[in-house]
């Protein structure tokens, strides 16, 4: 087995490298391309292999073509109630870290939420003086897989909450994707988009180390949901049923008789109550005092 690095989170050493893949790109301009990816035999957290020219794959993001809908202010809701329920407070001050265009901040204003969004990448939120305040919450939602250097984000969220804060992270679970079945995986890893994907494992012990307290934990995603069809399972048929590139969640909706099978009509049903998505959220409370960053 040709060397790896040294793992970013753990620091293990090389050797304990277990798995290796390669994986086809879930964007429909890059289907043709493949990546590698490695995990470490340590924490189980996956990184990919090679750095590539990220700005040319950003250049038409799916997920810069989602529009508010009912559906989504409705997944807004639930994303934001697991914050509530992890000690954020109704009339605090909220940062979407990572905010993309905004829609999740729109959505939390529109319910009377003070929220503010931060993200280097969109104008719109690109200032850094929304980086010299505190929050009584952050949110990173589907951030910490994208950037070079995860620990180095956990410091900077730690900074940004308030002492005592809430910080919600949500993101795969590095331990729940089987690299030896790439293709059924190919939207959790997300190539080449997913930089690390760390297991929550290792993203609870890196949090640890920082002082914060884990106080809620769910292991599916916010967007399972006990509406038939809007779960994980289901929308992973329709992507599948539609060439299964992610840009099919962001098009006007296309029917397939695929979707009329009955282990479709099964998981439109209930999907959410059969698990197997990967994505789950984490919410921490920071230390009152502040501590010294590791």
């Amino acid at each position: 087995m040709s060397a790896q690095p040294r793992c970013p989170i753990c620091a293990a050493d090389p050797a304990v490298v277990v798995e290796t893949a390669t994986v086809r790109s879930n964007v429909a301009a890059f289907a043709a391309e493949r990546f590698a990816v490695w995990r470490c035999g340590a924490c189980r957290s996956i990184h990919a292999r090679d750095e590539v020219d990220l700005d040319h794959y950003y250049r038409d993001y799916p997920f810069a073509r989602a529009q508010p809908t009912r559906v989504l202010r409705y997944f807004h809701r639930r994303l934001w109630r697991r914050a509530r329920a992890g000690g954020a407070p109704a009339a605090g001050r909220v940062l979407d870290y990572g905010c993309g265009s905004g829609l999740l901040i729109d959505d939390l204003r529109a319910a009377g939420v003070d929220a503010h969004g931060y993200d280097r990448y969109q104008p719109r939120f690109a200032d850094p003086a929304v980086l010299t305040a505190r929050y009584d919450c952050v949110i990173a939602q589907d951030v910490i897989e994208h950037v070079a250097d995860p620990l180095a984000l956990l410091d900077e969220l730690g900074r940004l909450a308030r002492p005592g804060g809430t910080i919600a992270i949500g993101t795969p679970d590095a331990a729940a994707i089987e690299l030896a079945a790439p293709d059924r995986h190919v939207h959790a890893l997300h190539q080449p988009y997913h930089r690390h994907l760390l297991s929550t494992a290792a993203l609870h012990a890196a949090a640890a180390a920082r002082g914060w307290t884990l106080v809620r934990r769910w292991r599916r995603p916010y967007t399972d949901t006990p509406i038939p069809t809007l779960n994980a399972r289901y929308l992973l048929r329709y992507l599948a049923a539609n060439g299964d590139h992610l840009d099919a969640a962001f098009a006007p909706p296309r029917f397939r008789w695929a979707m009329l099978s009955p282990a479709a009509l099964f998981d439109a049903a209930f999907g959410a109550l059969r698990g197997g998505a990967t994505d789950g959220t984490s919410v921490f409370r920071t230390p009152a005092a502040a501590l010294p960053v590791p």
